[in-house]
């Protein structure tokens, strides 16, 4: 959205008006939603609807959208590249592959860190150097909570600052 510019106008002046991101799509759609009628000039009338905790899938594709917007905005040479099995961040080379698991609730990645530098959490963190799976990195997170997802950022940023 860096490219787009608004600007409030005033018969004497123009002031350019600040812009602003969101890292979670679901919290925009609700700020436009309580503001259609200023907007657009329309009355909405309903939100979508949950189809449950089976299959709805809210909480991971919420988690996934604050992972992504964290992993790209570790620098502007961040690319995303979406593969048959898993989600690719790169700069030169991968840094972190994202596998997303909506039967579980789970991200799960795998970060370019050495795994003997890091203190292992069972059903955090895992040595995956003599495990075989998609992407690359010898360190697997799993990622299913807003606490997990805090908790890996420093794992993905010393697995940027590696690549």
């Amino acid at each position: 959205m860096s490219d787009i510019k608004l600007f409030r106008l005033t018969p004497s002046s123009v002031a350019e008006l600040p812009s602003h991101s969101v890292a979670v799509e679901k919290s925009l759609q609700t700020l436009i939603e309580r503001n259609l009628d200023t907007f657009l000039a329309v009355r909405f009338l309903a939100s979508e609807y949950t189809t449950g905790k089976v299959h709805g899938g809210q909480d991971v594709r919420d988690r996934f959208e604050a992972l992504r917007a964290f992993l790209l905005a570790l620098g502007e040479d961040v690319q995303m590249n979406t593969l048959a099995y898993y989600i690719a961040f790169r700069r030169v080379k991968n840094f972190a592959c994202v596998e997303i698991h909506p039967q579980t609730s789970k991200l799960v990645a795998f970060d370019k860190v050495n795994p003997d530098t890091v203190t292992l959490e069972p059903g955090f963190t895992r040595d995956v150097r003599k495990v075989g799976h998609y992407g690359t990195g010898d360190l697997e997170v799993s990622i299913t909570s807003n606490e997990d997802l805090e908790r890996a950022k420093p794992l993905l940023v010393a697995s940027y600052e590696a690549s």
